[in-house]
Parts: structure tokens; C-alpha cells; sequence
């Protein structure tokens, strides 16, 4: 089983189709910003995701995927 975010896809539907888009528009430090948009592995942390949440009008739920294991 495996989590994994969906950050990026979520922003390039709202027009941010870079990480330099999704930086300057969430105002994350540019290391946070590009390694949750980058890496699907990684789980953003709840002030993170809140701030995800506001500037592009989501929940939390639309952030994140769950992927089962492949058996």
C-alpha cells in the first residue's frame, strides 16, 4: 500500500504547470515547494497541505492518492 500526492497534477489544473508556478503562487520556501511538486513520495505536512488547500481552493483529499499494492 502506498500514498502518494498529487500536487502536481492539482496545480497544472490550475494553471501552474511548473514548479516555479506552484512556488510563486503558494509562497513555500523553493526547496518545499519543488521537492512536493516534484516527488510524489512525498507527504506534505498538514501546514503545507492547508496552505494547498487555500490558494487553490481543494480539500485535502484532492491532494492525495491512494495506491494499493500490486499482488
Amino acid at each position: 500500500m502506498s500514498i502518494r500526492n498529487t500536487i502536481k497534477a492539482l496545480a497544472a489544473s490550475k494553471g501552474d504547470n511548473t514548479n516555479y508556478k506552484f512556488w510563486k503562487r503558494t509562497g513555500f520556501s523553493q526547496s518545499t515547494a519543488y521537492r512536493i511538486y516534484r516527488d510524489s513520495s512525498v507527504y506534505p505536512s498538514a501546514p503545507v497541505l492547508e496552505v494547498i488547500c487555500k490558494v487553490y481552493g481543494e480539500q485535502p483529499g484532492d491532494c492525495l492518492e491512494y495506491v494499493p499494492d500490486e499482488e
